[in-house]
């Protein structure tokens, strides 16, 4: 399922330099991954140097990556890696390796970056195997608390959505506020804050295979804890198989 992300491609070498830079100095985790067969395989980096004038830079494996890295990489002429702090996605050619302690990479021509920087969004309608649960309060048909439990449409690192029916829509306000949210994503499960952002009526077409029209309840995180965002970066970048076509233009 394509999840709409809009990527743009950047070609501007200071602005490359930046970017590699920033991760390097934050210390960003930093991932490599590629496809083995039908499933995407993940591991952990960080940058360590960058040689300007030499147009090159360095990664080494987080701690217990050794080999991930080493085997992702093996018999390679280029790399695949993801950067989710900065939404960025970039292929590189690997100038020389020393495994498994580093590996030389050539700065890239190009990369690809979601656009105005947002998060990477996967649709999830469907699967249903995750879930936002929550009690929110409610004014109609009188005032008291509501409980709700949705399987979402999609999700990303900054916010999440669902589908609604037309009674349901009207226990809906844009700000209100979501708290103490259980998110579960496959066997994971996280609790956040969340606030509505935007409803919006869907009505049913070719594309969407809804059977009568629905309102789609987009929430924003007003609260989620490092450990929740890094789980979803993986989780969302691991089920991301169609949107990555920017970094081989």
């Amino acid at each position: 399922m394509a999840n709409d992300n809009k990527l743009r491609k950047v070609t501007d070498v200071a602005v490359i330099y930046s970017l590699l830079n920033s991760a390097k100095e934050l210390g960003t985790e930093v991932y490599v991954w590629r496809f083995i067969g039908n499933r995407k395989i993940m591991s952990s980096v960080r940058i360590e140097a960058l040689r300007k004038q030499r147009s090159d830079y360095s990664i080494v494996p987080l701690a217990g990556n050794d080999q991930t890295v080493q085997d992702l990489i093996s018999g390679q002429h280029f790399v695949d890696l993801y950067i989710p702090d900065s939404a960025l996605l970039l292929r590189c050619k690997i100038k020389t390796v020393d495994a498994p302690l580093r590996y030389y990479l050539h700065i890239p021509e190009f990369v690809a970056q979601v656009e105005r920087r947002k998060n990477f969004r996967l649709k999830v309608y469907g699967l249903y195997e995750v879930n936002a649960s929550f009690t929110k309060e409610v004014s109609t048909p009188k005032s008291g608390t509501q409980h709700f439990s949705k399987d979402l449409f999609d999700i990303s690192t900054g916010g999440f959505s669902f589908y609604v029916s037309r009674l349901e829509s009207k226990l809906f306000q844009v700000g209100d506020p979501l708290s103490r949210v259980l998110l579960k994503a496959g066997t994971w499960t996280g609790k956040l804050s969340a606030k509505v952002a935007m409803i919006r009526e869907i009505e049913p077409d070719v594309h969407n295979g809804l059977q009568y029209k629905v309102w789609r309840i987009s929430c924003k995180y007003t609260e989620i804890d490092e450990v929740s965002r890094k789980y979803l970066e993986v989780y969302i970048f691991e089920r991301m198989n169609h949107d990555l076509h920017a970094i081989n233009m």
